[in-house]
This record gives C-alpha cells, sequence and structure tokens, in this order.
C-alpha cells in the first residue's frame, strides 16, 4: 500500500555546512499566541481549499479504514497513530502553502533569501489527533479542483508546530523548501519585522544545522542560511544536472 507526498519524501543527503551559519545566530522570538496565528495563516488559505482539505481527508481514513483489518497497521503507514480508530476523530490544524526557489535565482543572489521564493501552489495542513499532529495532509489544485496528494511526514509535521510555537509569535510564518538541498526552513518576523528561519528536519539533517526546535533555539537571517544552500544546490546541480 502506496500513500505517495510528492513534496513529503525526504531524502537525507549529508553534505558540508558552512560554519558561518553556527556562529551567526540570532534570537528573535515573540510569546506564541496560537489563536493568533491560527486567524493569520486561515487569512491566506485560498477560499474552498480548507473544505475540500477536509473532505479528502475522511475520505482517505473512510478509503483506509476498508482496506485494514482492525488492530493492524501496515509499515508505512501515513498517520502517526497506534490503531486506526485514532483517526475517528482527526481534524485539520494550521494550513501552509510550499514556497521555493529556482535553483539558478539562489545560485545568482544578489538579493535577500525571503525576496528569492515563491509560492509553489502546493498547500499542506497539519492533521491532528487529540490536539496532537500526527500527519501532514497535502493538496494541490488540478484542472481547477483541490485533490489530495498524499499524507504522512508525521515527523516533519511535528517539527512545524514545534518551531511554530518556539517562533512564529502572533504572525502567519512561511513554509520554504529548497528541493536540491533538501532543505526545508520556518520563515517568521522576529520582533522588529525583519526576516528569520529556523531550519526543520532535513536542513538540519542535510546542512548539519543545530536542533531549532530546543526551547531556547535561536533563529538564523537569510544571509547566514544562504552560502549553505547555494554550496548545497551547488553539489546537487553538478552531480544530477538538475
Amino acid at each position: 500500500m502506496k500513500f505517495p507526498l510528492k513534496t513529503m519524501v525526504l531524502g537525507i543527503a549529508m553534505l558540508s555546512a558552512s560554519p558561518i551559519f553556527a556562529q551567526n545566530l540570532t534570537s528573535g522570538r515573540t510569546q506564541f499566541d496560537a489563536t493568533a496565528v491560527a486567524k493569520a495563516t486561515a487569512a491566506r488559505e485560498p477560499s474552498g481549499l480548507r473544505s475540500a482539505a477536509f473532505l479528502g481527508l475522511r475520505t482517505l481514513i473512510n478509503d483506509l479504514a476498508k482496506d485494514l483489518k482492525a488492530g493492524s497497521l501496515p509499515s508505512g503507514f501515513p498517520f502517526d497513530v497506534n490503531d486506526l480508530s485514532e483517526l475517528k476523530t482527526a481534524e485539520l490544524g494550521l494550513g501552509f502553502e510550499v514556497y521555493s526557489a529556482h535553483p539558478q535565482t539562489l545560485l545568482a543572489g544578489g538579493r535577500p533569501f525571503e525576496q528569492m521564493v515563491m509560492g509553489t501552489g502546493v498547500w499542506n495542513f497539519v492533521v491532528l489527533v487529540d490536539k496532537h499532529p500526527v500527519a501532514l495532509l497535502e493538496m494541490e489544485k488540478f484542472n481547477g479542483k483541490w485533490q489530495v496528494n498524499g499524507a504522512g511526514a508525521s515527523k516533519l509535521a511535528q517539527d512545524v508546530m514545534a518551531s511554530t510555537q518556539n517562533h512564529a509569535g502572533r504572525n502567519a510564518f512561511r513554509f520554504i523548501r529548497i528541493y536540491q538541498a533538501t532543505a526545508d526552513f520556518l520563515e517568521v518576523k522576529d520582533l522588529e519585522g525583519k526576516a528569520k528561519f529556523a531550519p526543520l528536519i532535513a536542513a538540519r539533517q542535510s546542512l548539519r544545522m543545530t536542533n531549532a526546535i530546543a526551547a531556547d533555539a535561536s533563529l538564523a537571517g537569510g544571509q547566514d542560511i544562504l552560502p549553505s544552500l547555494q554550496e548545497a544546490v551547488r553539489g546537487h546541480l553538478d552531480r544530477f544536472g538538475k
């Protein structure tokens, strides 16, 4: 049984990163307000997306229930639960678009990192069971209709929630994925309104970055992470050509 999630499947490559990243981390956390963040992120959602995502989630769960025996979960099950029955109360949490940057744009530089990224049109929702993140549900529009691409990446869902609580304050955030660098970041605003970046699981592993979900973790500026990303992207293009 396969549960495709095309933008969530992470092939972790151990790449070398510039030491400047660890040296130039700066703090800028604001007090977390879950209600304010939820309202701010929901305001960015396209009309009809959340309802389509909820319907898609229920359909996916119902389809899984038809194929599985009670009390048994297959290897690679997309939701971090102990039993299928737990998904009866599953609900949607935060929704966010996946942002990315063209590799040549990254390599060219010349402008702030946050100005290089653009929306991909792919959206993800954190799936919650008893307020605990158990997966991401990926949505994309095909022929004018929102459809489910897949579900999974429970560890990333948990990481997004933890980093949001640590860094988002009262504002919406942007989820940034640099595919050629196997790196994800949460972009938030510091107390002065400047863009700061928290590396998520893939970035911490592929770029050997620090643990961003610790309570006392700091944020990095775009100028601090860009050299590491450029090095990783350049290496990827040298090996694979795209």
